[in-house]
C-alpha cells in the first residue's frame, strides 16, 4: 500500500519491493502524549522503529533540562539528535529538530548565535521528515515522569514555540487530537 509520493518516490508501509525507510516525526511540547501515540503506532506497525529520545539521554549522561538547561547541554542535543535521525530504517520519533529548535528559541532567545546555529543545522533536515504529526498541548494533564517539567505556562510556551518553527519553515504537518486511540484512529487513517 502506498501512503503518498515524496520527491517523486513512493511512500511505502508495507514490506513491498522498493520500499522507502518512511521517517515520521511526532512534534508537541512536553506531557502531550508523543511517546503513547509512537508506541501505538509501533505497535501497529512494528517494522517502525522507535527512536530514543535524546532528551532522556541527555539526563542519563548527566545534563539539565528545561529551565536549567546550558548552551553546551543544547549543542549535545542537536548533535544527538542528528545522530538518531541518521537512522536509514523506518521510524518514529517521538522528539526531533523540530521541537528542540523551539525549546533553544524559548530557552535561549537572547542567544542569538545558538538560535542561528541550530537554525542552519537543523532546519535543513527537517525535509527528511515524511510525516510531521503535531500533538497540541493542553488535550492532557502532564504526567510527572521524574525527567519533564510539569509547568503548564512553559508547556504552552513551547507548544507556541513549536507552532512558530512549523509555520516560519513552512513544515507541512498534520495536527492530531483527541484521546489517545482517537488520535491512533487518525494515523492509522493515513494509512489507508
Amino acid at each position: 500500500m502506498i501512503l503518498y509520493q515524496k520527491d517523486k518516490k513512493n511512500i511505502w508501509l508495507d514490506g513491498k519491493k522498493g520500499q522507502i525507510n518512511m521517517k515520521i516525526v511526532i512534534t508537541g511540547a512536553q506531557g502531550v502524549g508523543k511517546t503513547t501515540l509512537a508506541e501505538q503506532i509501533n505497535k501497529h506497525y512494528p517494522d517502525f522503529k522507535i527512536l530514543p529520545e535524546a532528551a532522556r539521554l541527555a539526563v542519563e549522561a548527566g545534563y539539565k533540562l528545561d529551565h536549567t538547561a546550558t548552551t553546551e547541554t543544547e549543542l549535545w542535543l542537536i548533535a544527538k539528535q542528528i545522530e538518531l535521525e541518521s537512522e536509514e530504517s523506518k521510524w518514529v520519533a517521538d522528539r526531533c529538530g523540530i521541537d528542540l529548535l523551539a525549546y533553544i528559541h524559548h530557552l535561549f532567545s537572547e542567544e542569538s548565535s545558538l538560535i542561528e546555529l541550530a537554525t542552519k543545522t537543523l532546519v535543513p533536515r527537517f525535509r527528511k521528515y515524511d510525516l510531521v504529526l503535531y500533538l497540541p498541548s493542553g488535550e492532557f494533564p502532564i504526567e510527572d515522569d521524574g525527567v519533564r517539567t510539569t509547568d503548564i505556562k512553559f508547556q504552552q510556551a513551547i507548544d507556541q514555540q513549536i507552532k512558530d518553527v512549523l509555520e516560519t519553515h513552512k513544515i507541512p504537518f498534520i495536527r492530531i487530537v483527541g484521546s489517545p486511540e482517537e488520535r491512533l484512529a487518525k494515523v492509522k487513517n493515513l494509512f489507508t
